[in-house]
């Protein structure tokens, strides 16, 4: 998985700023959450759990049972739910854990960082393989503001375009990245559309989130 990308922490954005950011989080994980079958108790593996869990687990009840997965080291990620374990562990070789072992597999702003096919085709087959339900969340294509880079219709810009609005504006703390690899948005993101997505994950639906940034890839099941 190509993760290198540089962001922003939101942590050092003024505070009007970050409680916008955490309402949108918020939305987005509801409108996802009314999609599937929930329960007291559930369990949940989040597949590119990140370092804090904000994209999800501020968001869930308390109760769940909450399995992460990452590549980080173990001493950088600091979840605060109470029933969290971290596993470190590549998305795309998920041997580990049986079929259908958790009720829920939860990604969020992962795929657009697995660049190769086969390491793409990989986590998706796991993805779909591990859980009874799915709810994975990606940048649309076509969204208005490309969450990264903040610019609209910035995916749908040619790559030399690109590049020249990272080098002026320094686009997600990017200007270094860009000078030193040309390549270096392109080795970090890739944008695939609805109908790939769907092709992916064939049984699942797609929903633009309520904040027309990103998609919700959802299968919905009995659990």
């Amino acid at each position: 998985m190509n993760r290198s990308f540089i962001v922003m922490k939101s942590d050092n954005l003024p505070s009007t700023i970050q409680q916008i950011l955490i309402s949108r989080r918020k939305k987005r994980i509801f409108q996802a959450m009314s999609k599937v079958t929930t329960k007291p108790g559930m369990k949940v593996i989040d597949i590119g759990c990140g370092i804090d869990g904000r994209s999800f687990e501020d968001f869930i009840p308390q109760n769940w049972q909450i399995t992460g997965v990452d590549l980080k080291d173990s001493q950088e990620v600091h979840h605060t739910y109470p029933n969290f374990q971290y596993i470190q562990q590549n998305a795309h070789h998920l041997s580990q854990f049986a079929e259908k072992q958790f009720d829920l597999a939860v990604s969020i702003g992962l795929l657009e960082h697995v660049i190769e096919k086969e390491a793409f085709e990989n986590t998706v087959l796991e993805i779909r393989r591990v859980a009874k339900q799915h709810i994975v969340m990606v940048p649309a294509k076509y969204s208005w503001i490309e969450p990264h880079y903040g610019f609209p219709f910035f995916p749908l810009l040619p790559e030399s375009i690109q590049v020249l609005l990272v080098k002026a504006f320094n686009l997600s703390n990017a200007r270094e990245g860009v000078k030193r690899d040309p390549q270096f948005i392109n080795k970090g993101i890739i944008w695939r559309s609805n109908q790939e997505y769907q092709k992916a994950f064939p049984e699942s639906k797609i929903y633009l989130t309520p904040t027309l940034e990103q998609i919700a890839i959802i299968k919905k099941d009995v659990i």
